[in-house]
């Protein structure tokens, strides 16, 4: 996802004193006075001129004033300019990329393993909360579906995808069914749904059941009810989160216990996180989403997150959470060389 470019160009020198007063901000979190950007900025102007730089972008949107401190702070505006049309992006060096190597050996067999692996040294790299997004399972594509039967109510339903991830989902049904009868659904579903993606069998299905509505066929009925609530799974199940501890690392939520709060809430239900990192899927390249208020009104928060998989389908996504003033220029390359690795991963344990 690719939030909306600021269209408003700026000057030369209106570039240069937003450039200076977003890294010094980034550096030490506190706002940033006029002295301080005529130091840095390599404009050779006085602190006045600058002063007068500073409060026009004030009034653009650009900047703002905190409290009554005589310094400024960028705005998710300020940010977003500077991440689209400034952000120096360094290179990854060596001794950072062995590090990432390194928290993946031995990889691990299993893929949710792997992911646990990539949240973890995400994090440890990054020095920020890590988020992996399992494999979005409306893209995987089924092989084999088989319902097994379970004492008492419930039913273990055994999705095979064609690249032989095996998925085991447990179903709480009203009635209960017999091994016998579940093998029935199952031959009808393997039949029904072959060849088809998780999202498209469950189009399928729902479309079979508007149909069968009229042919009152209760065999059918059931095994297409049953279906339905297998591949309607708990989604925030494949996020995998690892580092949230490093919020309390942040000067600028120190003392804000109801924002801190807020912060662990969102880690702990998820589902607003897995709704942004689905949506860096749909964009080329890493994705940065500053202070996201739908999800994380007052938080002030941003993420850095990409895609991993083939260029044609994106699995799933990984990235980096935390305050707007993260080094998004050392974070990006972490983030894109990471994912390069899962990706590769991967790859490698299908061949």
């Amino acid at each position: 996802m690719e939030q909306n470019r600021v269209m408003e160009l700026l000057g030369e020198r209106d570039t240069w004193v937003l450039k200076t007063v977003v890294a010094q901000y980034i550096i030490t979190g506190e706002p940033v006075g006029s002295r301080t950007v005529a130091k840095t900025s390599g404009l050779n102007l006085s602190p006045a001129t600058i002063r007068n730089l500073m409060l026009d972008l004030e009034e653009r949107g650009f900047l703002s004033q905190p409290h009554t401190s005589a310094g400024r702070v960028p705005t998710p505006k300020g940010l977003r300019y500077y991440v689209d049309r400034i952000l120096p992006i360094q290179s990854l060096g060596r001794s950072v990329q062995q590090q990432i190597q390194e928290g993946f050996a031995p990889p691990a067999h299993e893929p949710q393993e792997l992911f646990r692996q990539a949240s973890r040294v995400l994090s440890l790299v990054s020095g920020h909360p890590a988020l992996v997004l399992g494999p979005r399972p409306q893209g995987i594509r089924l092989k084999h579906i088989q319902f097994i039967n379970l004492s008492g109510d419930g039913v273990l339903t055994v999705l095979v995808s064609q690249d032989n991830q095996v998925q085991n989902r447990f179903v709480r049904t009203k009635n209960r069914f017999s091994q016998e009868v579940l093998d029935r659904f199952s031959r009808y579903l393997n039949e029904l749904c072959q060849n088809l993606t998780l999202g498209e069998s469950r189009r399928r299905i729902l479309a079979k059941m508007e149909e069968e509505k009229s042919l009152f066929d209760k065999m059918v009925s059931q095994a297409l009810s049953l279906s339905r609530q297998a591949l309607q799974k708990d989604e925030a199940e494949e996020l995998y989160i690892e580092g949230t501890s490093h919020i309390l690392d942040y000067p600028e939520f120190t003392g804000d216990v109801d924002k801190i709060r807020s912060i662990f809430r969102a880690f702990e239900e998820k589902h607003h996180l897995v709704t942004l990192l689905d949506q860096t899927m749909v964009a080329q390249g890493v994705q940065i989403i500053i202070s996201p208020e739908e999800h994380f009104p007052e938080m002030q928060l941003s993420l850095v997150a990409t895609s991993y998989g083939s260029q044609q389908t994106a699995l799933g996504s990984l990235g980096v959470i935390g305050p707007m003033r993260m080094d998004y220029a050392r974070l990006v390359p972490i983030v894109r060389y990471t994912a390069a690795l899962v990706t590769d991963l991967l790859t490698k344990r299908q061949t």
